[in-house]
This record gives structure tokens, C-alpha cells and sequence, in this order.
């Protein structure tokens, strides 16, 4: 069936599955396609062996996977050990989060009066007042909205990609002195919230997306969504002004925690800032 275990993607079209580009590769033993889901994007087997499945782009690379039997059925996890195989898989993810983040400016953008215009005055103008009473300004809440837009099409192309694989806003506690990270589930945060114990939440982390290999503390990749009002400069990370982190920057603390290089994406960016 070829080194790749599965189907070559120079005779495969975007329209095809996963099935019908091996059954193309494989018109002399098409049966040797059985038990691979027909469904763009994913490969179900009964085996442990790597194999290579088409991302959810249809020009992105082509990305190892291990299967796992269990219970009669097949839980797909990416292969992130593999150096050449995740660099590949990191530009289909870099990809993911542009477009996303795009696609959430322009969104929301596009529900703003027409003709208005998004100048500094504007975006400072206070627009509400959060839970404890704090000053809202357009910025704040113009940020949240596209947070949000972008995140929810951010979970939806990554749960075809790599489910069970990634995190989205999930907060977690560090501890420096370990290095350990442990995870806050969103039950104990609004718990914390309702009671009015917030304070409780001070030093935890909580980045847009996390891609892990299995492990929600073990990060391979961070990144955080910026939405810049009323500029065009290359986003910047928040500094702490005070707590345990105070003077350093937000991405200097995902370093250290996640020790990985957290990734900045903000819209009409070309790439990932890390």
C-alpha cells in the first residue's frame, strides 16, 4: 500500500476521503481500504502503527497519527514526537489560529455601525461595568466578543484535527518552585467567582489554546488571541503590575510555565508572533 500506509496525495482531490483517496491508490486491492473512516480528515485502524492522514486543510501536509484500539473502536491521537512531523503539524495549527482569528475580527466588525470609526477616544470609552464593578471600555468588550468567535472556531477545525489533543481557555496553577502545573477545572472557578472568592485565582494562567500530546499539562504548543482597537501595531504582551508576577510580561510566565515559546495571534498578521 506504499510507505505511508494509506493513500498517495497527488491523486487525491480536496473532495475526497481519507477511504476513497486509498481506494484510488489501490484500485488492484481496494479491500485492503476496509476499516478506514470515510470521513475527510481522520483514519480509524485496529493497530498501533503510525500512519499518515490528510490535515483538515487541503493543501496542508500530511500528519502521523497513532491509532489505539479500545472497546471496539479507535481513538486517533497525532504523533507530536516525531520533530519533522510536528513542525508540519505546528504550520497547520499556526494556520488554524490565523484564520480563525481573522475571520473573528471580521465578524464582529462587521455588527459595528457602518462608517464608524475606531479611533483611540473610542475604543476607551466606557461601555458597562463587569461583575466587581469594574470600569468595561469598546475595547474590552469589542476584545471578548472576537475572543469568543475566535474560539469557537478554533474548537470546531481542531476537533477535527486533533481531538482530545488541545485546550481551549483552560486555566491552570503553576508553582515555581516545582514547576508543576495543575489544571482549574471551570466548575471551581465559577465556584470561586459565585463566592466572592476570585482573589483565589491570582497567579493562574489561563492562555487562549493549548495543544498538548495527551497531557493538558504537558504543552506543545501555546497561543493567545490579541485584538488590538483602533491600531495597527504588532501586539504586545500584557505586563503584570503587580502579584507574583508583577514587572513581567504575560508571555514571559507562559514560557516558564508551559516552556514552550507562546505564539501571538492577532488579525491582519501575516504568521504567528513568537
Amino acid at each position: 500500500m506504499g510507505t505511508n500506509g494509506c493513500y498517495a496525495d497527488a491523486n487525491c482531490t480536496p473532495a475526497d476521503t481519507t477511504h476513497s483517496c486509498c481506494v484510488k491508490n489501490h484500485p488492484e486491492k481496494p479491500e485492503a481500504c476496509d476499516g478506514i473512516e470515510a470521513v475527510e480528515g481522520t483514519a480509524f485502524r485496529s493497530s498501533s502503527t503510525p500512519q499518515q492522514v490528510k490535515t483538515s486543510s487541503s493543501k496542508g501536509p500530511m500528519i502521523a497519527v497513532a491509532t489505539v484500539a479500545a472497546t471496539g473502536t479507535a481513538a486517533v491521537l497525532v504523533n507530536m514526537s516525531d520533530a519533522v512531523q510536528f513542525e508540519k503539524l505546528q504550520a497547520e495549527l499556526d494556520r488554524v489560529m490565523e484564520e480563525c482569528v481573522d475571520l473573528a475580527d471580521r465578524t464582529i466588525d462587521s455588527r459595528r455601525p457602518k462608517g464608524e470609526i475606531l479611533d483611540s477616544v473610542r475604543c476607551n470609552e466606557e461601555v458597562g461595568k463587569d461583575a466587581n464593578g469594574k470600569r468595561v471600555t469598546r475595547a474590552m468588550q469589542l476584545g471578548n466578543e472576537k475572543h469568543k468567535e475566535a474560539s469557537n472556531c478554533v474548537e470546531e477545525k481542531l476537533s477535527k484535527l486533533i481531538k482530545g489533543q488541545f485546550r481551549i481557555e483552560q486555566r491552570y496553577r503553576y508553582d515555581p518552585l516545582t514547576g508543576k502545573l495543575k489544571l482549574v477545572s471551570t466548575e471551581e472557578e465559577q465556584h470561586l467567582i459565585r463566592q466572592g472568592r476570585k482573589h483565589e485565582l491570582r497567579g493562574t494562567l489561563k492562555p487562549d489554546v493549548v495543544i498538548h500530546s495527551g497531557d493538558p499539562t504537558q504543552a506543545r504548543l501555546v497561543y493567545d488571541f490579541k485584538f488590538p482597537c483602533g491600531n495597527d501595531k504588532p501586539p504586545t504582551w500584557r505586563v503584570y503590575e503587580k502579584g507574583a508576577y508583577r514587572d513581567s510580561t504575560q508571555g514571559e510566565q507562559y514560557n516558564e510555565a508551559f516552556g514552550v515559546p507562546p505564539g501571538r495571534v492577532a488579525p491582519g498578521k501575516k504568521g504567528v508572533i513568537r
